[in-house]
């Protein structure tokens, strides 16, 4: 049984960031959790979550509404690229719908879909568009009421070992269900066996303990899991309050790095250190949305929501500091600057792209087919306040131009992957879900 030990050493915050206060302190304590065999339970100490909503957001409190703010990119084209020259004409074709708050979607090797809604529900979707039933054999303690399952994802090997990863949150140990915290679910990272009957899970086992309100993985080309781990955000949350993305000793607003059976990868930048969580590998991030590997340099790229503005692309390199709360291109709820609206800082990276205002960024997937020979290269994000497919064109890591595809759906669009079949497929949002393709015109 592999022990996650307590920390008890509080990172200094990044030099010139004021963010201090009780919360910061007590944020560090992330306690240990037992990562058990699949007859057990893991265990799962409380971290620190806002106090509860008491009602409808106040008028002060803020909402995500544009206000106007615009604030000025690093170089020209990090924001507001130009339509691109080339284009391509597309049909849209439906390959599935019925799905009930589908959160994201991926292929097996025989061309099937697995799909995980956010209920805790997984399911197949056969090649002639037929939804399973749920499989069975859930993990029995996932909190799903507004947070849940957050990621379904097949290991790259899966056709010989049958593995696939989850993340999702459950309630810490003692929780009083009617007394409850905003955003009261604990993120885990758990693999699990598929049936050879594609039925159910089998043999669940909680690899990591991510501490996060929410979290997507994906699989690196080395075969380590990189997760994602989210603070607490929504209206009436204020930046000052969370700041665990610069705290080593947190799990929150990180990307976390370990081994397929859960182990600490020993190439991690932090490992060895007294101060910090082993399993970072990157830090000041907020809440991750999309994930996807670069198919030359291998990178994990990332898409993130900011506050009131300041949405942002990430390419995440090893023991770097992507900035939140101390750097950002987004506003509190309430329209006050953060730290001062500063966006830059010595020793922070800056993303390859943002938008401000929200465009709300979720799955992201890169093209690499041969269907659609405009689009090779290019990095596509799926937009659900933007309510459209945004394909993002690439020389290099750089951000040369930006076109909106299936607006005229009017659908928040969840998810997008590329098919064996070289085509995209998109997921779109809400409680009648649809899994649709794009083909060439």
């Amino acid at each position: 049984m592999l022990m996650i030990h307590a920390l008890t050493t509080v990172a200094a915050l990044a030099a010139g960031n004021p963010l201090t206060g009780a919360v910061a302190a007590a944020a560090t304590a992330w306690g240990t959790m037992a990562l058990a065999p699949a007859t057990q339970a893991a265990t799962v100490p409380a971290v620190p979550r806002p106090a509860a909503q008491a009602g409808p957001p106040k008028p002060e409190d803020g909402s995500a509404a544009p206000d106007g703010y615009a604030p000025i990119p690093q170089w020209l084209g990090q924001t507001r690229a130009p339509h691109p020259a080339k284009s391509a004409a597309y049909e849209v074709q439906t390959v599935a719908d019925g799905l009930a708050g589908a959160f994201c979607f991926d292929f097996l090797p025989d061309g099937r879909i697995i799909v995980g809604e956010r209920a805790g529900r997984i399911t197949i979707v056969a090649k002639d568009g037929t939804v399973s039933a749920p499989l069975d054999g859930m993990p029995p303690d996932l909190w799903a009421h507004g947070q849940g399952l957050f990621e379904v994802r097949p290991d790259r090997a899966f056709a010989a070992n049958r593995t696939i990863y989850l993340t999702y949150t459950v309630l810490p140990d003692g929780s009083n269900q009617a007394a409850l915290p905003r955003s009261p679910g604990v993120l885990l990272v758990a693999s699990a066996t598929l049936s050879a009957d594609d039925r159910r899970l089998e043999r669940v086992k909680v690899l990591l303990n991510a501490e996060g309100t929410g979290g997507r993985l994906i699989q690196a080309p080395d075969g380590t899991l990189l997760i994602t781990s989210t603070i607490p955000s929504g209206v009436g949350i204020t930046a000052s309050e969370w700041p665990q993305p610069q705290q080593l000793t947190s799990g929150m607003g990180k990307v976390l790095r370990i081994n397929a059976d859960g182990s600490i990868p020993k190439d991690n930048p932090f490992t060895g250190r007294a101060d910090a969580r082993p399993d970072i590998y990157a830090l000041g991030v907020r809440d991750v949305q999309g994930v996807a590997i670069h198919p030359r340099s291998g990178m994990l790229w990332i898409s993130e929501h900011g506050p009131r503005g300041g949405d942002e692309i990430n390419a995440i390199a090893k023991g770097k500091n992507y900035g939140f709360p101390v750097i950002g291109y987004g506003r509190d709820y309430s329209g006050k600057p953060i730290n001062g609206d500063k966006t830059a800082q010595e020793g922070m990276e800056q993303p390859a792209y943002f938008w401000t205002p929200d465009i709300a960024p979720a799955g992201i997937a890169f093209y690499t087919g041969t269907r659609f020979p405009a689009w090779q290269g290019d990095l596509f994000v799926s937009a659900l306040a933007g309510k459209s497919l945004v394909r993002l064109v690439l020389i290099g890591d750089r951000v040369v131009g930006e076109e909106r595809l299936l607006t005229e759906l009017n659908a928040r669009i969840r998810g997008v992957v590329q098919g064996p079949d070289e085509m995209l497929y998109v997921l779109t949002d809400g409680a009648a879900g649809k899994i649709l393709r794009l083909v060439p015109k």
